[in-house]
């Protein structure tokens, strides 16, 4: 006869089943911060694919060269292009972090200067840029403010300093994404020669002459394009999985 306490004594499997059940809710939290996270990185794919098409759509609407002339001539066509560019760049700023915190460790101490010169120079490019909704105004009422004001040494400055920090930030992220495995090394590429070939055409063209304007469109395809295939990937689910799993290899 077996004993009275032989009855109510769960055995050695048992026992372990209020462990398992303890383990369920840290399992829970762990998943839905995972959920979180794809979604983050879903939603910046989305903004640097949206931000691609933006930029270059805004490169072949703005007029080749900035004048008095040109720019009462093209209001219409330069706000519009100033609008556009304005939202790519605020897409930039919002699905760039992304971008590189899905493949940091890839892209390595690169990364990081890259990353922070790319983020950077886009706000200031941005700053600089909604000067393009004042220039009709002033172009109409006071071509000499106009005049003075690109001429102003603050302006000049903020203007220079926008430009190499774009021009670097980009040269360098570029760069760190052809290192990065768990990147295409063509993306990298389109990165590193579409963000200087898109400032160095817009000077060119405004310094030089407008013929060289397709320098300028050139440029914002391929860094559009540089940007918009890895936030595809990030966006699409089968892409994402795909480059989870060689991004845990680098971290093993």
């Amino acid at each position: 006869m077996k004993p009275l306490n032989a009855v109510t004594d769960p055995g050695p499997g048992r026992r372990s089943a209020p462990d398992q059940r303890d383990s369920q809710p840290g399992s829970t939290g762990v998943a839905a911060l995972r959920d979180r996270s794809s979604r983050l990185l879903s939603g910046s794919g989305v903004a640097l694919l949206a931000a691609g098409m933006l930029m270059v759509a805004a490169t072949f609407l703005h007029p080749s060269q900035e004048t008095v002339t040109t720019i009462i001539a093209s209001e219409s066509r330069l706000v519009a292009a100033h609008i556009l560019y304005t939202l790519a760049w605020l897409l930039v700023l919002l699905g760039l972090p992304g971008l590189y915190l899905a493949h940091r460790r890839g892209m390595g101490p690169l990364g990081v200067l890259g990353f922070v010169g790319a983020f950077a120079g886009t706000y200031l490019i941005a700053v600089t840029g909604n000067f393009g909704f004042l220039a009709p105004v002033l172009a109409k009422e006071s071509p000499a403010v106009l005049a003075s004001v690109n001429q102003y040494l603050p302006v000049l400055v903020v203007n220079g300093l926008a430009a190499i920090t774009f021009l670097i930030g980009y040269a360098l992220f570029g760069i760190a994404m052809t290192r990065a495995r768990t990147l295409p090394r063509l993306a990298g590429l389109l990165v590193v020669v579409g963000g200087p070939l898109h400032l160095l055409g817009f000077g060119l063209s405004q310094l030089v002459s407008p013929v060289l304007w397709p320098i300028a469109v050139f440029g914002a395809a391929s860094l559009g394009a540089g940007l918009a295939w890895p936030g595809y990937r990030l966006w699409h689910p089968a892409s994402r999985a795909n480059r989870l799993r060689p991004d845990r290899r680098i971290a093993a």
